[in-house]
Formats: structure tokens, C-alpha cells, sequence
């Protein structure tokens, strides 16, 4: 006897758990914008409004790097767009994204070229970019946060360009409505010991369910609306960060971050944490968070942050 296959709702975002008024922003590619977070660029544009931000350290151990998934809705900035690194190619993988990035080093750039994805870096694919011009408000703003770009921008070209299509992404698994909160141990307070400049810090907001973002002891905030960025999932996967033999343009070797296999993960959601592991068997699959008996970790609906960091890394929490 065949079972059923049941009906995808196609109001419903796999990304965020949530219904969209409009089931076509989810019949388009996701766009993988690369964001710094140097201290001098604070705040950046548009990161409020991505679907799954995810968070990495980069080369030096000197800052972290975002990934902003852009999918449901469509911020009219989206900067400081910065330079792609190996993990970006393989959530380009993973969500058969269009990649949205300001270069690369000479191995990422090659890998990118020999690979499927779609690449919109901005040195071979300018147009849908601009440049901040150092005046007024800007006078003096560094280089590294000065080219931007919006949605609206980067669908245009991807139509123009023929680079549009639609994708069918399997997400997560989420609560329904009038589930009960999982158990687990009490964690109102979350520290990702990141670098000095990027470090990490979460306090639970439970009137709102969401965990606001501070970073380097500040509020983190989103620059279009001057609002704490906050996530109603905050998930730690630890990886393997396996330093390369290619360098920086400041000298420092690149990491390649094992996303592949799998791993343990910490998932804080409703003030509590819930240990679990990440597991994502090749390149194509979505990632997945278990319990230790396999069975899906549900996450509340809304935005989520995902914190890569090192498998000796110790993120502490408190009630």
C-alpha cells in the first residue's frame, strides 16, 4: 500500500515556518548575500529582513562573516557586500542559491567557475551593484563598506539575465501553533565566543519569543529600520574549520569549514537550549538538526541564526 505524499503548502516558507501573503517569492531563487561585519561598517543594511542569517569566523581570527539568505522578502539595501569564501559554495549547493558577493580569493573564485552555481560576483557582474560615495554622512567611511546592492536589483538582473528559476527547498521542521515549547535546559543568556571584534552575545526577549543580538557588549542593529536584530532560533553547529594552504590578500590562511557529515549542535529557541546534532550527508542536502534518537528538532517559526563555529569552541549560557 502506497502512502500519500502529503500536500506542500505553497503559502508556507520551509525557511522560516511562516506564511507568505505572496506563494511566488518562494518560486525564486535564493539570493546568498556575502555581508561584513567589520566594527567600522556597523550597522549593515538588510540582515533583519533575510529568511536564515549564518555566521562564520574568518582568516586571522580577527572578525566573523554573514551569510544573509534572501528569499521571502526583498530589502531595498543589502550592504556591506564582502568577498565569498569556500563555505559560501557550499550553501550555494545547498540551497541552489544565486551567489552574491564582492570576489574572492583566487581558489574560491576558481572552484565557482567550475562549478554550476550561479554567480553574481560583483567584479565580473557590476550592474546590479553600487558604490557609496565617500561624502556627506559617508565622508571617511572605509573601503570595505562601500559597495551595496538591494533585491530589487539582483531579481532584475537574474531576469534580465535568464538566471531565474524556481527551486524547491526542504527546510526545516517547525512547530505548529499551540504546540508546547520543547524541553530543555533553561538558557535566557547565550556568549559565542567569537573574536574580541565580533563578539557574540544573545538575551532572551520572552515577551517576544525572539533572542536579541548584541555584539562587542552593543545592540546590534539593522540600518533600514534602526531595530535590534533578534532571532526566534539561535542554532550553534559545530564544525571543523581546517585551515588551508591559500592566503589572503593580508597574508592569512584561508579556513575550508567542514559542512558536510555531521556534528553536534546547540539549539536555543522559547529560553531554553536543546542539544542536537546537525547532519547533512553530500553538497545538495539540506542541512537537518536531530535529536539523538534522529528524530527532528522542531524550531519555533521565524528567523534563524546560525552560529559555525569550531568544534572546540565553548558557548556558554545562562538562565
Amino acid at each position: 500500500m502506497l502512502t500519500p505524499t502529503p500536500t506542500v503548502n505553497p503559502y508556507l516558507n520551509p525557511l522560516t515556518g511562516q506564511l507568505v501573503a505572496d506563494p511566488t517569492v518562494l518560486q525564486r531563487r535564493p539570493l546568498l548575500v556575502r555581508i561584513g561585519n567589520d566594527a567600522e561598517v556597523r550597522p549593515q543594511s538588510g540582515l533583519s529582513q533575510a529568511d536564515i542569517v549564518l555566521e562564520e569566523a574568518t582568516e586571522g581570527w580577527y572578525i566573523t562573516r554573514f551569510t544573509a539568505i534572501i528569499w521571502s522578502k526583498d530589502p531595498e539595501a543589502l550592504r556591506p557586500i564582502r568577498s565569498a569564501r569556500l563555505l559560501t559554495i557550499e550553501l550555494g549547493h545547498m540551497l541552489d542559491g544565486a551567489l552574491v558577493h564582492s570576489g574572492g580569493n583566487d581558489q574560491v573564485r576558481w572552484l565557482i567557475s567550475q562549478s554550476k552555481l550561479t554567480d553574481l560576483d560583483e567584479y565580473f557582474h557590476p550592474q546590479p551593484y553600487y558604490q557609496i560615495e565617500p561624502e556627506g554622512k559617508w565622508k571617511n567611511y572605509p573601503w570595505m563598506g562601500t559597495p551595496g546592492t538591494s533585491a530589487k536589483r539582483l531579481r532584475d538582473y537574474l531576469l534580465k539575465t535568464g538566471q531565474e528559476k524556481t527551486v524547491h527547498l526542504a527546510g526545516f521542521t517547525f512547530s505548529h501553533q499551540g504546540d508546547p515549547a520543547p524541553q530543555g535546559e533553561p538558557a535566557t543568556y547565550v556568549r559565542v565566543p567569537y573574536p574580541s571584534r565580533a563578539l557574540v552575545e544573545f538575551r532572551y526577549d520572552a515577551e517576544r519569543h525572539l533572542y536579541r543580538r548584541w555584539v562587542q557588549g552593543e545592540p546590534h542593529v539593522d540600518a533600514l529600520n534602526g531595530e535590534q536584530l533578534a532571532a526566534a532560533n539561535v542554532i550553534v553547529q559545530y564544525s571543523q574549520y581546517e585551515q588551508t594552504d591559500v592566503k589572503d590578500s593580508n597574508g592569512q590562511y584561508s579556513y575550508n569549514i567542514h559542512s558536510t557529515g555531521e556534528g553536534r549542535a546547540q539549539i536555543f529557541r522559547d529560553g531554553v537550549l536543546i542539544e542536537a546534532r546537525w547532519v547533512r550527508p553530500t553538497v545538495t542536502d539540506f542541512v537537518r538538526y536531530l535529536y539523538r534518537d534522529g528524530s527532528p528538532v522542531p524550531l519555533l517559526p521565524g528567523q534563524s541564526w546560525i552560529e559555525v563555529v569550531p568544534v572546540e569552541y565553548k558557548v556558554t549560557f545562562e538562565h
